[in-house]
């Protein structure tokens, strides 16, 4: 019987599996705590801590979506070590992959070279060793719902970090998240990367001077402008696999407290 194994169920992990068990998939999830158990297991997902390359089956689809790029790299070294396989592996990646980009980005834009966007390549060189045909990478922008995301953190901190205005933010809600890596575990034929994120997305001077507004801060400080043309993402293979119709269109509900 084919499995749903969640590596990760946590903010995007847990909807899915929960979803898994309630579509009458047998729906396994793995954890670094205990807090989701209860949650889980009242959902019909058998939920462990810990490792779950030991216990991964030939026939099982695998959704790896444990947060960082290093502790990723470190699952798809264990999968590797373990020996084991997967009917389907789909890897929660990051829109860090190109690091600071201008102009169109797509699924053939080349990685940043910066270290940051280096180490979430490598990440993924890991798991396309490791997956071959049968993986899905999900470079995913910045993951937004109500109470979590960018306005969360800037209500937190006060004021945005120092950066460049006319950078873009890379935005995509956790249901539209969701449904995508859900297709992407059950689609016949998808592609082996898509470039996760709703546009139009805004640059930092639009999203953060709104974000003021709406938690009664002082307009933000930036710094320097880039001075290149604002990263424009095209998402037209998610929308024609697996976000035809996303549920949160506009980066407006980003601001939602």
């Amino acid at each position: 019987m084919t499995r749903l194994v969640v590596w990760g169920a946590g903010e995007l992990g847990a909807p899915i599996a929960l979803r898994g068990a309630a579509q009458g998939l047998a729906s396994v999830a793995f954890t670094r705590s205990t807090d989701r158990h209860a949650a889980l297991r009242a959902g019909g997902v058998t939920a462990h801590t810990g490792d779950a390359a030991p216990h991964l089956r030939p026939d099982d689809r695998l959704l790896l979506c444990v947060p960082g790029h290093e502790a990723l790299s470190g699952c798809v070294r264990a999968l590797a070590a373990a020996g084991v396989s997967a009917e389907r592996a789909v890897y929660i990646s990051s829109t860090g992959y190109y690091g600071g980009p201008a102009g169109r980005v797509d699924e053939a834009t080349p990685a940043g070279a910066d270290a940051h966007a280096q180490g979430i390549a490598a990440g993924e060189a890991l798991f396309r060793a490791w997956a071959g045909e049968r993986g899905v990478v999900l470079r995913f922008g910045g993951l937004y719902r109500r109470g979590r995301g960018p306005l969360s953190a800037l209500a937190k901190r006060g004021a945005p970090p120092l950066g460049p205005p006319d950078r873009t933010l890379a935005l995509i809600h956790y249901d539209d998240a969701a449904e995508a890596a859900w297709c992407a575990l059950h689609h016949p034929a998808p592609q082996p990367v898509y470039v996760g994120v709703t546009p139009p997305c805004p640059t930092r001077r639009d999203f953060y001077t709104a974000a003021c507004v709406v938690l009664g801060l002082d307009l933000p400080a930036f710094g320097p402008a880039l001075g290149l043309p604002p990263a424009e993402y095209d998402p037209a293979k998610l929308r024609a696999d697996l976000l035809p119709a996303p549920k949160h269109p506009r980066w407006q509900a980003a601001l939602v407290p």
